[in-house]
């Protein structure tokens, strides 16, 4: 039975993808012009790409921003265009005699959002009772934890970058049909893991109950969540109808996901206490 694959034009995503970014200039040497890049400037260039510049601060050789992706941006292509840009503005008012390199080749970036990664974690442990199937003998839940492998770590290296992007990304079913229990959710978490070791990402976590499914996931800077999303979306789809087709077709789905997802970043700290460090880091920096 054919099921046609999702395509990443269709899907629509509800989301909240924030970055918190920050790199100096070349060798860090100090530009002085540098301190006067405002927010405002980095709002006009970063709507260009259809970034959203939130916060940032400027020093003589430091650029911190937090920035709202959409969900097909990646982290380094997010970098890159914006780097490449304020190295423009820099040699428009330095106006170097010859070529210069202006801002470092590396950057750091981490994911942020409204909730810390323990808080993801602790939610994610937490569905079945939150969705009423904690007292049944036999919950239709599978909850799992995956420890990053040193192969994991390795994949999500950047060459020129130091980053550690997390996501918690949510799937609903075909109208919410019931389709998942313990087993089938388990075959689904395997066949992600497996497949996102041939991808430069990783899973952290998965919380599966029959109408959705919450994933924690790290990517590497380079990965599209859109399309990684897709690739998710596309492999439980085909692994459900070749294994599981007998509880797919009692719940009368057409295909296995609402064409839609949510996407949200998270970190280590809430994007509100990022934003309020990159309005105060310059202040600080100055009495120090």
């Amino acid at each position: 039975m054919f099921i046609r694959p999702y395509e990443l034009d269709e899907l629509h995503f509800a989301y909240c993808y924030r970055v918190y970014l920050r790199w100096r200039t070349h060798r860090a040497r100090p530009q002085p012009v540098l301190a006067e890049l405002g927010v405002p400037v980095l709002q006009e260039i970063g709507s260009r790409y259809g970034i959203h510049v939130l916060e940032s601060n400027c020093s003589e050789t430091d650029v911190l921003l937090l920035a709202s992706l959409a969900p097909r941006e990646t982290v380094s292509a997010c970098a890159g265009k914006l780097k490449g840009q304020i190295s423009k503005w820099l040699r428009e008012r330095l106006n170097p005699s010859g070529p210069a390199n202006l801002v470092s080749k590396g950057h750091f970036a981490c994911t942020t959002g409204k909730s810390t990664a323990d808080a993801v974690a602790e939610y994610l442990d937490d569905q079945g009772g939150h969705h009423g199937y904690g007292r049944r003998p036999r919950p239709p839940v599978f909850v799992r934890t995956y420890e990053l492998s040193a192969a994991d770590e390795e994949r999500l290296r950047a060459k020129h970058a130091v980053t550690h992007l997390q996501h918690h990304v949510v799937l609903a079913t075909w109208r919410r049909k019931g389709v998942f229990g313990d087993e089938s959710g388990e075959a689904v978490a395997r066949c992600w893991k497996h497949l996102l070791s041939q991808r430069p990402a990783a899973l952290a976590k998965v919380s599966f109950v029959p109408d959705h499914v919450h994933v924690a996931l790290r990517v590497h800077p380079a990965v599209s969540p859109a399309a990684l999303i897709l690739e998710l979306m596309n492999s439980a789809q085909e692994l459900m109808w070749d294994t599981f087709a007998n509880p797919v077709i009692r719940a009368g789905v057409e295909r296995l996901w609402q064409p839609s997802a949510y996407l949200g970043s998270f970190g280590d700290l809430e994007s509100s206490r990022v934003s309020s460090y990159v309005r105060q880091w310059k202040r600080q920096a100055e009495r120090e």
